[in-house]
């Protein structure tokens, strides 16, 4: 990407920045009560308060800690299990219509199921957490090595064929390289859902992690600190998926620098 894009890249981001801000302080005048809508400033003091007291690093700390596991969690289920269903029919035979009936679970659902399975500690929370992104991550996976064996890239497959390779050599020395940029990429997004059911799992039983502080601030009508913790999940969020996007662009560049020219 050229210098001149990216600085207008950075400068419409920067426009959408400041249109989110002057109508989120339209609205809070508007609703004219910080109980349900804190302006930006009262927002941002909220923070300022948790990060001085010390509460911000333990809140995002538990809550960093059970997204991180279970996504981590989730990869390492999800990868091989999603390849052997894709590349393998037997496999494919005896699972796929078992996704497929899951897809139509509410992952909601199993927060009252775990609770009475596992209890209100923290192992159903990191439980719940791991179904929720599985359930997410798992599909994904199956979509893309499937697409990568009807349609490889520069007709990797047939000539790894045409080359004497067999179709278990062919896996790992062309369609896994070949997938990989764009499973880091899919788990990226999924560490994103993890932030999502994080909130979820934080609501029972818990003393620490941003969705006890949007309970909490709920309980006692502080709208400021539900919103302060919201807006925490989204720095955080934002610049995770930029920092681990740009080393995947980079570290991949054969695959995507053709892309960012665009």
């Amino acid at each position: 990407m050229s210098l001149q894009k990216r600085i207008k890249k950075i400068i419409y981001g920067i426009i959408f920045f400041l249109v989110i801000i002057v109508i989120w302080q339209l609205a809070s005048v508007y609703v004219d009560k910080s109980l349900f809508l804190p302006s930006p400033a009262k927002t941002i003091l909220m923070v300022k308060e948790l990060y001085s007291t010390g509460a911000l690093w333990k809140h995002l700390g538990y809550s960093f800690y059970r997204v991180t596991f279970a996504v981590c969690v989730t990869g390492v289920i999800s990868v091989p299990l999603g390849m052997a269903i894709a590349w393998y029919r037997p496999i494919r035979a005896v699972f796929k219509p078992i996704i497929n009936a899951l897809r139509f679970i509410p992952v909601t659902a199993f927060s009252p199921i775990l609770i009475l399975i596992l209890g209100i500690e923290e192992s159903m929370k990191i439980t719940f957490l791991i179904i929720a992104t599985l359930f997410s991550f798992l599909p994904t996976v199956i979509q893309t090595c499937q697409e990568a064996v009807e349609k490889p890239n520069d007709k990797l497959a047939e000539t790894a064929y045409t080359m004497g390779f067999s179709y278990t050599r062919c896996i790992f020395h062309v369609l896994i390289p070949y997938v990989t940029p764009s499973l880091l990429k899919s788990f990226i997004t999924l560490y994103g859902v993890g932030w999502t059911f994080v909130i979820i799992a934080e609501v029972t039983n818990t003393q620490y992690g941003l969705g006890h502080l949007m309970y909490i601030g709920s309980a006692r009508g502080r709208t400021d600190m539900v919103f302060a913790a919201l807006l925490i999940v989204i720095v955080v969020s934002f610049l995770f998926d930029k920092v681990a996007n740009f080393i995947i662009n980079k570290k991949f560049a054969w695959r995507y620098e053709k892309n960012e020219d665009k």
